[in-house]
C-alpha cells in the first residue's frame, strides 16, 4: 500500500522551505528577476512563522558568510599568483643555468628556497587562512602607519622600489646626514604583503657619491643617485652598474629637489 502523504499533509523542515522557495523562484519566468526585496522576505518569514529579529540575524550571518568566502577567493586568488609566478620565473632560471653555466645547477638553490616560501603560503591558506589574512593585515597597517608617519614630515623624501619581476615591493626615504647620505628601507613580498625584511639602512658617504637626480617620467619621478663605484651603493638591492634608481613618492618631489640641491653643494 502506498502510505505517501499528500502535499496537505506533510510538515517540512527549514531546509526543504529554502529548497522549495528556491526551485518555485527557478521555475518563475525567465525574464522575472529572482531576487525578493527585504520587505517580501520578512513577509515570507511571517508566513512560515519566523519573526524579523531572526531574519535579521540570518542575514547577518549570511552577510559575514559572503564575505569570508570573497577572502578566501581573494587570498587563493594571490596564492595562484605567487605559484605563476613562482613557474614563471624558475623555467627563465633553469634555461639560463642551461646556457649559461650547465655544469653548476644554481636554479636549484632557487628552488628549493622560495619553494620552501610557496609550500607554507600553501599550507597557510590550506589550514589557517585566517592566520595568513591577519599578517597580511598586519603588514599593511603597519606599512600605512609608517609611510604615514613619513608623510608628516614634509623634510623627507620617500621613495618606492620593486624588483624586476614585481614580486616584492620596497618602501623608504633618503635624508641627508651630516657627512652621509641615508637611504633606509624595508622589503614586503608583494603577493601576499609579509615583512621580507626589517628597516635597514645606508649610510653612503659623500665622497663615494658621483652625483644625483630627478628624472620626470610620464607618470612618476624618478630619484638617479650615481656612486663613484659599483661598491659605493652595492648595499641597495636594487643598485645596479653603481647607481640607484627609484620611484619619488608623490608629494615629496620638491623635497627631494631642495636634498638634490644640499648634495651637490656638498659634492661641489
Amino acid at each position: 500500500m502506498n502510505s505517501k502523504k499528500e502535499p496537505s499533509e506533510r510538515r517540512y523542515s527549514s531546509e526543504e522551505v529554502a529548497d522549495i522557495i528556491r526551485l518555485s523562484m527557478q521555475s518563475d519566468n525567465p525574464d522575472r528577476s529572482n531576487s525578493v526585496d527585504y520587505e517580501e522576505l520578512v513577509s515570507i518569514a511571517r508566513d512560515v512563522g519566523v519573526d524579523a529579529d531572526q531574519i535579521d540575524r540570518a542575514v547577518h550571518l549570511l552577510e559575514e558568510e559572503q564575505m569570508t568566502k570573497e577572502k578566501e577567493q581573494l587570498l587563493w586568488r594571490r596564492f595562484n599568483a605567487h605559484a605563476m609566478s613562482f613557474g614563471a620565473v624558475n623555467v627563465f632560471l633553469f634555461l639560463l643555468n642551461i646556457l649559461t653555466n650547465p655544469g653548476y645547477f644554481w636554479f636549484l638553490y632557487v628552488i628549493f628556497g622560495w619553494g620552501l616560501f610557496l609550500l607554507g603560503h600553501y599550507l597557510g591558506l590550506r589550514y589557517a587562512p585566517q592566520f595568513v589574512e591577519l599578517a597580511m593585515q598586519h603588514t599593511r597597517r603597519f606599512g600605512s602607519n609608517t609611510y604615514q608617519s613619513l608623510l608628516d614630515s614634509e623634510d623627507q623624501v620617500l621613495f618606492t622600489d620593486s624588483d624586476s619581476m614585481n614580486l616584492t615591493d620596497t618602501q623608504g626615504m633618503i635624508s641627508m646626514g651630516d657627512e652621509h647620505l641615508v637611504i633606509e628601507y624595508q622589503t614586503a613580498d608583494s603577493m601576499v604583503g609579509l615583512l621580507k625584511t626589517g628597516v635597514k639602512v645606508m649610510e653612503i658617504p659623500f665622497g663615494e657619491i658621483a652625483g644625483a637626480r630627478l628624472e620626470q617620467k610620464l607618470w612618476s619621478t624618478e630619484f638617479v643617485l650615481q656612486g663613484k663605484s659599483m661598491r659605493s651603493l652595492g648595499k641597495y638591492s636594487g643598485a645596479k652598474r653603481g647607481s640607484i634608481r627609484v620611484k619619488i613618492a608623490r608629494g615629496s618631489t620638491n623635497a627631494a629637489n631642495e636634498l638634490i640641491d644640499q648634495l651637490n653643494d656638498k659634492l661641489a
